[in-house]
């Protein structure tokens, strides 16, 4: 691949760019290198239902990570160093998570009237509720409505990415929510 071609040149100018905060650039970088890393991803990942989960954790790792690229080296062996990483990370972390997971069929019946203050319906609404609107709407829309990425950004009038992040930021302050609530009892 040959990293000096125009458009890396270019990803690498709007990355100098990102860095000495153009908002702007970085927004067009991300519209820029999405497809590709999208891609990416979907020819590492066999899974195709952890493609997107993948892609997603690999986008915020970006996110995360552009303070470490230096300006005068150059961008495409730095963007798939960190773009490789987060896949590996991603992917180890699905491993850890579905060997955690039990399977519905496994879970018990709730009993006939144990569903009052503390059922996991009563929780998860209590937490949804305490999310900020912008986050909560997110988290609704993907996991609860099903919606796809696309269709809940337009719905809601944002990028893909910036729902994705809401979506990611969402599901943290739930986790926290949770946890914290578990603690309690």
């Amino acid at each position: 691949m040959d990293f000096n071609d125009d458009r890396w040149q270019t990803w690498n100018r709007l990355m100098k760019q990102t860095q000495e905060g153009d908002a702007g650039a970085y927004e067009r970088l991300l519209l820029d290198i999405s497809p590709l890393v999208f891609h990416y991803v979907r020819k590492r990942v066999f899974n195709p239902q952890h493609v997107e989960d993948v892609y997603q954790e690999v986008m915020l790792t970006f996110h995360k990570a552009r303070h470490t690229y230096q300006p005068e080296r150059p961008f495409g062996p730095w963007f798939f160093a960190v773009v490789r990483n987060a896949i590996w990370s991603a992917l180890q972390k699905n491993r850890r998570i579905a060997q955690r997971e039990v399977p519905l069929e496994n879970l018990p019946e709730p009993e006939a009237g144990q569903a009052g203050e503390d059922s996991v319906d009563d929780r998860l609404q209590k937490a949804l509720e305490s999310l900020p609107p912008i986050y909560r709407e997110a988290v609704e829309r993907l996991k609860f409505k099903g919606m796809s990425v696309e269709t809940a950004a337009k719905e809601l009038g944002v990028s893909k990415i910036a729902l994705r992040v809401r979506a990611h930021r969402g599901y943290g302050l739930l986790r926290k929510f949770l946890t914290r609530q578990e603690k309690k009892t």
